[in-house]
């Protein structure tokens, strides 16, 4: 048998083992919490920058939209709309010549269709973006075709050859377009026929210029459906966006587009096209390529997203390291053709398929933030939300390397680690020292005092033999005893608190309790409140003593929490014969005035049956009220809890003689008038606010 340890190393071993675990639960505990407060500044930091950002894309969209519409609306681009369109139609009606076909074909075959084929990850069918239309030929026989240089979609319009009508047209005002699109810094504007979708004017010299968005080799991209919604508007102020496409005139490079109509009198003549403004926005959520200015250290980025779940603007290691990045991509969980697209356009818009969670939570309209992948595959923390453009939902996402978010934590764990080891040593050496004075019953103690540290109520440490270990130990068993009957006797008292707490308030008004709110009311948007003034009880009391009166009030309140209950109302409160409810108040509910009625016509029976069954006279004046209303606590020691507003103004004023009834008002009316029946509206003198205009509910479809 071998030899047992002695006390003296016994307590060594515990006092050096619980020193060490204490070292490391504190460390442990420290890096823990330290690490919850970085992630909490990152994300809040992340957070913060992502609604900004936002706003200033929201501001930088209702800065377009301002200019467009305001553009439209313009005399000047008016008159150019107007005289272009008439030359444009008058050059349509002449044939095309065959010198025409001609050179608009040879610079598809040799120019337009090659260049393309080099930036497509598959070469377009040959002449499949032939103009279809004569006035397509002309002017692009004219003004795409015979350029000297080669296509790029970037050339201002112009011609040295044409002399007819639309050049006349063109020399008129497109220098004040030219103004224009420089004091805008807009890239291109365009002008399409509603009639008959046809391009008739295009600041650049794109294969757009004369094609017919209707049946044209562009009728099925994003701007020919944005065309022709806005050529259906009655609306002078329109404003449609197209989300971004690989638009084949520049050369599959991805664009989008906002239009607006321009009308001549009420009369519209024009879709007025211009390209979407990207690059403000661009430099809005990098800072101008100052990522680090924004807070986003080495690896953060701001980036938008579309609906196809792929970005809307570049990343910013293409732009900063586009080797890099690439070979990012290669690695990453990307097809390589998602990384071939990128080296051959260039850009990461419409190329880099983004769907992780948080994408498509903002998507559907949400905010947050989440840990998770990015699209190279690194761990990243993420913030994100949508951003409407009103026909068309993006998002903005913004995003650091978690490893970079987390960095300083590495340093604090290399410094607590240094510290632990020192204390442990002179811990070690305590040890040492008070192990040749204690003996084996301490060494019980502390395991159970340990024990109860831990949360265990149960311990019990043996009874040493020696008095003044055995008094010791028996005192630390009653205490052990003492706080688990303490602990049981707290653990039904609080039960018993939240149990009452839920029976007296709303479960808002419990909640503002249990958050130490008394004093801070609440202010609810939309809820629907109902008062019920029981006429007759007073009689009833007469007749009955007072006992029985009460009792009779208690059932009826009763019968009145029941019915609430089962119809998702919330009592707020009783005072004498009057009985306050809401619905919508603690949960959010797209039905609470329909709850809310039917609750009341359920009252009406209640009411009918105890009338029937204790032949009493009781009558139920109700009236309902729906709008905004302010919640809170009255009181402090004693309190209780009450709405205020308006709304519940309103609707404790409603009487109606003592008759039964339900008389709601007009917001009520309009919101349920499909599903509940309702008399006329009849005006009703209200305490203190004049004449009010009722809807009485209809009682027989009640009964």
């Amino acid at each position: 048998m071998k030899p047992l340890l002695s006390v003296q190393t016994r307590l060594l071993l515990a006092f050096v083992g619980l020193t060490l675990t204490s070292i490391a639960v504190v460390t442990w505990q420290g890096y823990t919490s330290a690490r919850a407060g970085l992630t909490q500044a990152v994300q809040n930091q992340l957070i913060g920058l992502q609604r900004s950002k936002s706003a200033q894309v929201g501001m930088v969209l209702k800065t377009t939209r301002r200019e467009v519409s305001a553009l439209a609306a313009t005399e000047r681009m008016v008159q150019a709309a107007r005289e272009l369109r008439s030359a444009y139609r008058e050059i349509s009606k002449a044939p095309v010549t065959p010198e025409m076909k001609a050179a608009v074909d040879r610079f598809y075959t040799q120019d337009f269709e090659p260049r393309l084929a080099k930036l497509s990850a598959t070469a377009p069918p040959a002449g499949a973006f032939l103009p279809v239309t004569s006035g397509a030929y002309h002017l692009q026989s004219r003004y795409v075709a015979p350029a000297g240089a080669s296509y790029s979609g970037d050339g201002v319009l112009s011609s040295s050859d044409d002399t007819g009508p639309y050049a006349t047209a063109l020399a008129k005002y497109q220098r004040g377009i030219a103004s224009i699109v420089e004091r805008l810094g807009v890239d291109s504007i365009a002008l399409v026929d509603p009639e008959s979708l046809e391009v008739f004017y295009s600041y650049r010299g794109t294969t757009m210029l004369g094609t017919s968005l209707l049946d044209g080799p562009y009728a099925g991209s994003n701007l020919a459906g944005m065309v022709r919604v806005l050529r259906e508007t009655k609306d002078l102020e329109d404003y449609r966006v197209s989300d971004f496409e690989s638009w084949r005139p520049a050369l599959g490079r991805p664009q989008a587009f906002v239009g607006a109509p321009i009308f001549d009198g009420s009369r519209i003549i024009a879709v007025l096209v211009r390209r979407f403004p990207l690059g403000p926005i661009a430099d809005i959520l990098s800072d101008g390529g100052r990522w680090e200015i924004s807070g986003l250290g080495k690896t953060g980025e701001v980036y938008m997203l579309g609906p196809d779940f792929t970005m809307r603007t570049d990343s910013r290691f293409l732009v900063q390291d586009r080797a890099a990045f690439l070979e990012t991509l290669r690695s990453s969980g990307l097809t390589s053709r998602t990384a071939e697209t990128v080296e051959r356009l260039g850009t990461t818009i419409l190329t880099v398929p983004i769907r992780h969670a948080a994408a498509m939570a903002a998507m559907q309209g949400q905010s947050g933030i989440m840990e998770l992948d990015d699209y190279r595959g690194i761990p990243v923390f993420m913030a994100y939300g949508p951003v409407d453009l009103d026909s068309v939902r993006w998002a903005v996402i913004a995003k650091i390397d978690r490893s970079e978010a987390l960095a300083p934590l590495t340093a604090y764990l290399r410094r607590m680690l240094a510290t632990g080891v020192v204390l442990a040593v002179l811990a070690s050496l305590a040890a040492l020292v008070l192990a040749s004075v204690l003996t084996r019953p301490i060494s019980a103690l502390v395991q159970g005092a340990e024990e109860v540290s831990a949360g265990r109520l149960d311990v019990k440490v043996p009874v040493h033999r020696i008095h003044e270990y055995r008094k010791l130990g028996e005192a630390f068993n009653e205490m052990v005893s003492s706080l688990r009957s303490s602990r049981a006797a707290l653990d039904r008292q609080m039960a018993e608190n939240e149990q009452l707490l839920d029976a007296l308030l709303p479960a808002s008004g419990a909640a503002q309790v249990r958050g130490g709110g008394q004093d801070r009311p609440q202010t609810f948007a939309d809820v629907t409140v109902a008062y019920v003034n029981l006429v007759g009880l007073e009689t009833l009391s007469r007749e009955q003593d007072e006992e029985r009166a009460m009792a009779t009030l208690s059932e009826l309140v009763a019968a009145f929490d029941e019915a609430a209950e089962q119809h998702g109302v919330e009592k707020v409160r009783t005072i004498g014969s009057s009985y306050l409810a809401a619905s919508g108040l603690s949960v959010e509910r797209p039905d609470h005035t329909a709850r809310m009625v039917e609750f009341a016509r359920e009252v009406v029976r209640i009411v009918g049956r105890f009338n029937s069954d204790r032949q009493a006279n009781l009558t139920a004046e109700i009236g309902i009220n729906a709008g905004p209303v302010i919640a809170g606590l009255v009181g402090r020691r004693r309190f209780i809890y009450d709405l205020w507003g308006d709304t519940v103004k309103l609707v404790r004023s409603i009487e109606n003689g003592g008759r039964t009834s339900i008389l709601v008002t007009r917001a009520v009316h309009d919101r349920v008038s499909d599903v509940v029946p309702f008399g006329p509206a009849a005006d009703f003198e209200l305490r203190g606010r004049g004449t009010v205009e009722l809807y009485p509910v209809k009682l027989e479809a009640a009964a």
